[in-house]
Order: C-alpha cells, then structure tokens, then sequence
C-alpha cells in the first residue's frame, strides 16, 4: 500500500492588509467548509475577520466517508467510530488529518513565517 501524497487542502484566505508576520489557521467543524466557516464569522462580525499583520485561512477538510453517517461522504478532519466522549479515537484518520495540516503549516514557514506565529483553532 503506498501513500500517495495528499493534495493541497482547499482553503478560503483573509489576507493580511499591511505585512504578512503571522497566520491564523481557522478548522471548520464537520460536515462544514472553509468557505462555510468563513461566512459564519463574516456574519458574527458583519465583517470578514481580518488584521494588520495575520493571515487567516480557512481550509476545507477533505471529503471521506464518516462513518456517523452511515459511510457517506462528508468534509470532516477525521473519522470517528461513533460520537460518544468516551469511543477510542479514530487513529488512522488523526494521522491523515495531521499530515494535511503539517503541509499547510509548512507552507506558512515557506512564506517566511516563524512557526511560533502559527496558530491553528
């Protein structure tokens, strides 16, 4: 079984208005989109969220089959066995989560920004 490198995560971008010194990485919740997240601030706020010097970026989780939902397709970060506090996590799909994730971190270090200027809610 070989793993083929992931595509680039879709992402919605809020560009910084002056010098680009810090990235906000913003995850939607499940079922949801980067756009969707994004639209759901833009509402809260009457505004995009958007600063002097950070970067906000709203990435799209990519599309697999959850099983909650009875295997169908769904934009989530990872699987779940089912939704319970206390099921075991679903490890194989963290790990594909974080690698992704790890690719848009590293693209952020890439354009010059310090990983310490990285923050990801």
């Amino acid at each position: 079984l070989s793993m083929a490198a992931p595509a680039a995560l879709q992402r919605s971008v809020v560009s910084p208005a002056g010098r680009h010194t810090a990235s906000l990485i913003f995850l939607h919740g499940s079922g949801d989109t980067g756009q969707g997240a994004r639209a759901w601030i833009k509402q809260i706020l009457n505004q995009d969220m958007a600063f002097q010097h950070i970067k906000v970026i709203y990435p799209t989780a990519p599309a697999r089959p959850y099983t909650p939902m009875k295997g169908a397709f769904s934009n989530v970060w990872f699987d779940r066995y089912k939704i319970c506090n206390d099921c075991p996590e679903h490890i194989e799909s963290i790990d594909s989560m974080c690698r992704g994730l790890t690719d848009l971190i590293n693209d952020e270090v890439k354009n010059g920004i310090a990983k310490s200027r990285i923050l990801i809610g």
